[in-house]
């Protein structure tokens, strides 16, 4: 039996990493509305912002707008282009603004969670990936990618994730059929990591999503990131399957990407 003092040390432990996941998760959304969510009380905020003008790491756009929705605050970021519109609704209700920024084009709307729990502690054949593991890896990107071409680009960035102890996949006999990859992330990276995950269709319903994104939501925590996940709003599977291996809805962002 563990003595109080060291059970005590490690309930004030596990507290503290709950704590840092949440503040690292809160700060990561407020960089998109450019404002500190956790200091604002119920109403609606308009934020203008020329950030929203730049493109984001890893997405190949910038959110022109980026409205997020939680309890009984919404926040709307914009660029300065935006801001005859903006002030077209600006004294609106939350869902009226809501509706008028669903009608212009380029939109998407996801579901925002924040980790509250480890909830999966057997991974099966889950496992960290490895250099070696590329092969497997780069069958498993062209059956899940249709029409991609891996040549000149995968491996490298397989190789400079796996270096990270960032890709984790699951084996079935000597078949890899899901994987948690590690997308470039904006303004946080290294602190903060969206654990996305795919699996092969003639498998999925066998739980090997569940221990892939279990497996590496731990690892993420064990190496002190915070681990983090969205998906589209319709994606009730993602979203399902965030909620089994620990997470919380936290909000849900409506956002214009512009590829211009």
């Amino acid at each position: 039996m563990l003595d109080k003092k060291v059970l005590s040390c490690i309930v004030k432990c596990k507290e503290g990493i709950d704590m840092q996941i949440r503040e690292t998760t809160i700060e990561y959304y407020s960089r998109f509305v450019d404002t500190d969510i956790d200091k604002l009380t119920s109403g609606i905020y308009f934020v203008e912002s020329t950030k929203r003008d730049e493109e984001i790491r890893g997405f190949g756009c910038n959110y022109s707008i980026y409205a997020l929705e939680k309890d009984d605050i919404l926040v709307v970021t914009y660029s300065p282009r935006y801001r005859e519109f903006m002030d077209k609704i600006r004294n609106s209700d939350k869902e009226s603004i809501i509706n008028a920024i669903k009608e212009l084009d380029n939109l998407k709307i996801l579901k925002l969670f924040i980790f509250d729990v480890e909830k999966v502690t057997d991974y099966k054949e889950a496992r960290i990936l490895t250099r070696e593991d590329y092969p497997d890896y780069e069958k498993f990107f062209v059956e899940t990618n249709p029409g991609a071409e891996p040549e000149g680009w995968l491996d490298e960035y397989f190789y400079e994730k796996t270096d990270r102890q960032l890709f984790v996949g699951y084996y079935e006999g000597d078949m890899l059929v899901s994987v948690c990859d590690a997308p470039d992330m904006p303004y946080m990276e290294g602190k903060i990591q969206h654990t996305g995950i795919m699996t092969l269709k003639e498998v999925r319903g066998k739980g090997y999503g569940k221990c892939t994104a279990g497996l590496a939501t731990h690892n993420l925590i064990e190496r002190g990131i915070c681990p983090q996940w969205e998906c589209n709003i319709d994606n009730v599977k993602s979203g399902n399957l965030a909620k089994a291996i620990g997470y919380e809805e936290y909000g849900v962002a409506h956002i214009i990407e512009d590829y211009t």
